[in-house]
Order: C-alpha cells, then sequence, then structure tokens
C-alpha cells in the first residue's frame, strides 16, 4: 500500500511510533498534541452538558466521571531529550486513557500497538521471509442502528475465523482465511451522515495472495447483505512497514469526521467492548497499558516540560539532568 493511500488521520499514529521519535519532529507531535486536547476540550463540553441532564441515574454518574478524566488529560506533558542520541520521549503525562472519546489518547495508544505488533512482524519475517502482509478491510452496510451494525460486523468476522479454524483442524469447509498464518484486526466506526459505518482493517501475513473475489463471495454467504472486501499487498517504503501498518491501529472513531453527540454515542456503545484481536503467529503480543514512551535512564536529558494553554502547548520548564534522575510534575 502506497504512502499516499492512509487516509486523513493516520500520519499522528505513524509519528509517534519509534521512527517519529526524533528531535526535528517535537514540534510537529505538539501541534497534533495540541489539536487533540482542543477537539477533547469540545467532547469534555458535550459530555459535562449531558452528564447535567442526565444527574442522578447510572449513567449520569459514569459521564461524571468520564469528564473529570477527561478535564486533566494532556494538561502538561513532559518530555526528555536525549541530546546525546538526538531522540524525544514523551515520559511524563496525566493520560485519561479514554481513547474512543480523547484524541490524544487514541493517537498514543495506537502508536504503542503499532510499535508491539511491527516488532512481531519483524521477527517472524526474519524467520519466515516468504510471509507477506495483506491489508484486508471488512464493511457491511450502513444502518440507523449502531449496536445492530457493529454486533453484526464482530459476529460476521468470528464466523469467518471459526471457519477458518474448522478448515484447518478438521479439513472441512475452505475458506480464503486460511491462506493467513497469522493475523492482525481491528475495528472502526464512521458515520458521515448515512448512517453508522463499521468495519474492519486486518493485517493478513500470507504466502499466497489472498483471492479477494472468493473472499467477497464467502463474506456475502456470511453477512447476507454485504460483500465488500478489500485486499491489498503491504509494501516496504523508506520507513519500513509502519506507515502500511498503521491503518490498523489508528484510532478507532475519526473525530473529525463525529459531531460530538455521535462521539459521545458511540463511546457508550462501544466502551468495553475488545476493539483489537489476533489470531495465528500474531496471537500473545502484548501492548502496553501505559501511554508514556520508555525512558532511556542510562542518558543525560534535557527536560521539556509543557503545559496546554488556549489551544497550544506552551514551554513551561527546561532543565538539563543528568541520567538516572526522575523529574516529578504535580497538576
Amino acid at each position: 500500500m502506497a504512502i499516499n493511500d492512509n487516509p486523513p488521520g493516520c500520519e499522528s499514529v505513524a509519528a509517534d511510533s519509534p521512527e517519529g521519535s526524533g528531535t526535528a519532529t517535537l514540534s510537529e507531535r505538539l501541534d497534533r498534541y495540541a489539536a487533540a486536547r482542543s477537539r477533547a476540550v469540545v467532547m469534555l463540553d458535550h459530555v459535562r452538558s449531558v452528564a447535567i441532564l442526565d444527574q442522578g441515574t447510572p449513567e449520569g454518574e459514569i459521564l461524571h466521571g468520564a469528564a473529570g478524566k477527561l478535564a486533566t488529560c494532556g494538561n502538561y506533558l513532559g518530555f526528555r531529550n536525549y541530546y546525546t542520541v538526538g531522540e524525544v520521549r514523551l515520559t511524563q503525562a496525566n493520560f485519561c486513557k479514554q481513547h474512543l472519546l480523547c484524541p490524544l489518547c487514541a493517537i498514543r495508544r495506537g502508536a504503542k500497538a503499532l510499535e508491539a505488533y511491527l516488532a512481531r512482524f519483524h521477527a517472524v519475517k526474519a524467520l519466515r521471509p516468504a510471509l507477506r502482509p495483506f491489508l484486508v478491510t471488512f464493511t457491511v452496510v450502513n444502518g440507523p442502528d449502531l449496536h445492530e451494525r457493529s454486533t453484526h460486523l464482530r459476529k460476521s468476522l468470528k464466523t469467518l475465523h471459526e471457519r477458518r479454524r474448522d478448515y484447518l483442524k478438521k479439513g472441512r469447509g475452505y475458506t480464503e482465511a486460511a491462506k493467513a498464518f497469522g493475523a492482525v484486526w481491528s475495528y472502526e466506526v464512521t458515520n458521515r451522515g448515512q448512517g453508522w459505518h463499521p468495519h474492519a482493517h486486518a493485517i493478513w501475513l500470507c504466502e499466497e495472495d489472498p483471492d479477494m473475489y472468493r473472499l467477497r463471495s464467502e463474506w456475502e454467504s456470511i453477512t447476507g447483505d454485504s460483500f465488500m472486501v478489500d485486499v491489498r499487498p503491504m509494501t516496504e517504503d523508506e520507513s519500513g512497514y509502519a506507515l502500511a501498518f498503521m491503518e490498523v491501529f489508528k484510532y478507532a472513531l475519526k473525530f473529525s469526521d463525529l459531531e460530538p453527540e455521535d462521539n459521545l454515542h458511540a463511546w457508550q456503545e462501544l466502551r468495553g467492548r475488545r476493539l483489537l484481536g489476533s489470531f495465528g503467529i500474531f496471537r500473545g503480543v502484548e501492548v502496553p497499558e501505559a501511554l508514556e514512551d520508555v525512558p532511556l535512564d542510562e542518558l543525560p536529558y534535557v527536560w521539556l516540560l509543557y503545559r496546554y494553554l488556549r489551544g497550544d502547548y506552551h514551554l513551561h520548564q527546561v532543565e538539563r539532568r543528568p541520567a538516572d534522575v526522575e523529574v516529578v510534575v504535580h497538576g
């Protein structure tokens, strides 16, 4: 997949991957984080207004708690500039970890997943060079009911994976999914005024090209109402496979496409659901819970503290530190 094939917003995830940690990208990262934080402030105002209307109800309490976390998320960002190796790492922040409400946490969460699965891919590729990655996208037709449409997609994809397992273990009922030695997939939801459009992006590792048209026929037989499946080989470029892989690990909601009301509804419907899955040689990859970068404790650094104020991050503190010295930030 060429770089230009990626939809708007994917760059946020790729630039937060290890390839995006150099000093030259810090100002660009801060601009992205500020835009994400500004969108989170919009969501915060909406969540608070709905929480007031639902005051005294269980859902109102949940909304109140979500708003409290969102209010302080990203108020400060602490970076370590490891000037001897040219790396800048985000090592301290007050993240709310509500990635379906907060674009900033969504960017960081996607970057962590990208890093973890890329590491597994490179390890597998070194042992089995014949394996090639394919981006496989499954869609179902739009509908007005997010719960019904998203459940339909999840159950249909589960059926496809069960067919693969049955064929490989019992030789029963061939499926194109059997060509995948491993896969990782994520669910995404959009709504551009024509109903809810849930879909799943998957990376399949195969030695033989999946037949898109056979897979479409199989998908239609499973869903009963949808045939659209897209299969693209993923190609390496100057940045490796990161730009190709990021389609799967970008955030589950395209925040710029959603009104706050729809964004909140999607959070209420999807929170608690597992939106990332895997099988085969991708199974068992652990994505860190922490959204901060791992510090390089053995190296000296310059501490850079930024605070969010009126739509931008402003440098608040600069301090040169020797190795193994932690800076404590309050607030």
